[in-house]
């Protein structure tokens, strides 16, 4: 695999060194934190703390940011239909005919639009600081079945691989001639036709080279004791990390209940 398609950024620091299940059980914690506490500052906050953790693990600001751009767009779909059509009370700010944005609405939207954007850097920063192939050993620490880890491993290592295919692609066929802009929505449809039918072939050949190399590796044999390389083993650093977690978790739900 070409790096420019990989997920997971390889840089020597404290962040990547820990366990996977580490990480995991941050994006576990800071999700319900999310939801233990329905508040804007705290999403904010969430995201600003991934953003921070991106960046001491030097993942590259390119990658975040593209990061940020796709999920500002969608935050601010978000933002306006739930602000427009969300039925909160409230003072109105806005009235337009049968429509009317209130400050119910408003924050509602505001909330829901920050806790995708905060869900979404969780996400990016267990993708970006952890190798797939300590993913699915991590899952099988974890009494995941071995097909189980390795069926979600590769999935988010080639969800990057299709989408820089599809790029390429696509920018091939326009210096070829291809007019993408034709037309309206279905001749839009229709100019894509080239780049699918290229894409779906390259789907095809990489399944079938896939499926030759999990052969190889007796993928589905009975009785079978897998080895690893580099076996995982938690570092007093990963206990130290778990135990913080853990212990956000726990003080956070208390003050929810109290």
């Amino acid at each position: 695999m070409q790096p420019a398609f990989d997920i997971y950024v390889r840089r020597r620091t404290w962040i990547q060194a820990l366990d996977p299940r580490v990480k995991l059980l941050f994006v576990l914690v800071a999700t319900a934190l999310l939801f233990i506490w329905p508040w804007t500052w705290m999403a904010v906050a969430m995201a600003l703390v991934c953003t921070g953790l991106l960046w001491a693990a030097r993942v590259p600001w390119s990658q975040i940011g593209r990061v940020w751009r796709a999920m500002g767009i969608l935050a601010a779909m978000v933002l306006v239909l739930t602000a427009v059509f969300g039925g909160e009370g409230g003072a109105v700010l806005l009235q337009l005919g049968p429509v009317a944005v209130t400050t119910g609405s408003m924050a509602q939207g505001l909330l829901l639009a920050a806790r995708l954007v905060a869900l979404a850097l969780v996400f990016a920063f267990w993708l970006f600081t952890t190798d797939q192939s300590a993913m699915v050993r991590g899952f099988v620490a974890l009494r995941m079945p071995y097909e189980w880890g390795l069926t979600l491993a590769l999935a988010l290592r080639y969800l990057p691989i299709f989408a820089s295919l599809y790029g390429q692609v696509r920018d091939a066929q326009q210096a070829r001639g291809l007019d993408l802009a034709q037309g309206g929505l279905w001749g839009r449809l229709r100019s894509l036709q080239p780049v699918l039918i290229a894409m779906i072939i390259t789907a095809l050949r990489n399944s079938e080279h896939l499926g030759w190399a999990l052969e190889a590796r007796a993928l589905g044999a009975r009785d079978v004791r897998r080895t690893v390389f580099r076996p995982l083993h938690m570092a007093w650093t990963d206990w130290l990390a778990a135990a913080v977690l853990a212990g956000a978790l726990l003080v956070a739900s208390l003050l929810r209940v109290l």
